[in-house]
């Protein structure tokens, strides 16, 4: 297990114990061992460590490339009848 320091809410715990990587069965943990809260905004944190972390932020940031909030200068709502925004509906 690495070594780690919890925080929650920027505040060093002292009651969790020893925590472990959500991810650590793929081998791959490395850095320290942190609650860091849930990318999808449920407002619930989970100890992930420094490498772990960044491949989440990594994929939030594929998905939000993928899937932006506004809409592409090439939408056009007429070609298949779909609009971005579901108010438009």
């Amino acid at each position: 297990m690495n070594d780690h320091i919890c925080w929650i809410d920027d505040t060093m715990c002292t009651s969790c114990g020893n925590i472990e990587c959500m991810n650590d069965a793929d081998g791959k943990c490395n850095g320290a061992i942190e609650y860091r809260y849930a990318l999808s905004g449920t407002g619930k944190s989970y100890p992930r460590c420094d490498f772990h972390w960044d491949e989440a932020l990594d994929r939030a940031e594929e998905i939000n490339n993928r899937y932006p909030t506004n809409a592409p200068s090439d939408f056009d709502p007429a070609y298949a009848g779909e609009v971005w925004y579901e108010e438009e509906s």
